[in-house]
């Protein structure tokens, strides 16, 4: 003879396991109250940290070459950075420590041969700084022609359409 299990166990058997799975799915929290309350602050960020590190001479470099190639949206900006680039003959790169930690490169183009004909005085000699997030801003020294060299860029380009 076999054993028959009675209906009312099945019943059961079946109704525990729709009720461990209605309590996952829905949450122990909506039938039970929360148990802790916690508040929580929004936390307010600066912004999303920048991928890039700037911690070589040669990313320095690379990132002021990024930055004035941004500037050059005609084709008559991108043709004067290639004049510049042309004529530049020595790109050089020093890291500089501040009090405060904050690490900066001074990145120099520099043109040795001053005897070249048509030559604009401030391709002579060029200082960007490049903060260690990747930051590109032109710098005073050298008679600050490398915020010439970009107003030149920015002149070379159309101006921004208001829509």
């Amino acid at each position: 003879m076999r054993y028959i299990p009675n209906v009312k166990y099945l019943r059961l058997l079946l109704i525990i396991p729709l009720l461990l799975l209605l309590l996952t799915t829905v949450g122990c929290e909506d039938f039970f109250g929360d148990t802790q309350t916690t508040t929580e602050e929004p936390v307010e960020t600066q912004g999303e940290p920048s991928a890039i590190v700037i911690n070589t001479g040669e990313r320095a470099i690379l990132a002021v070459h990024e930055h004035l190639f941004h500037l050059a949206e005609s084709y008559e900006a991108k043709r004067y950075l290639a004049d510049f680039y042309t004529a530049d003959e020595s790109w050089a790169a020093e890291s500089n420590l501040f009090q405060d930690g904050t690490v900066v490169w001074y990145v120099t183009a520099m043109r040795t041969n001053m005897a070249v004909r048509g030559s604009i005085t401030e391709w002579q000699e060029a200082v960007w700084l490049v903060f260690r997030d990747g930051v590109v801003i032109p710098s005073n020294r050298a008679r600050a022609n490398s915020l010439r060299i970009e107003a030149t860029l920015q002149e070379l380009s159309p101006p921004l359409s208001s829509e």
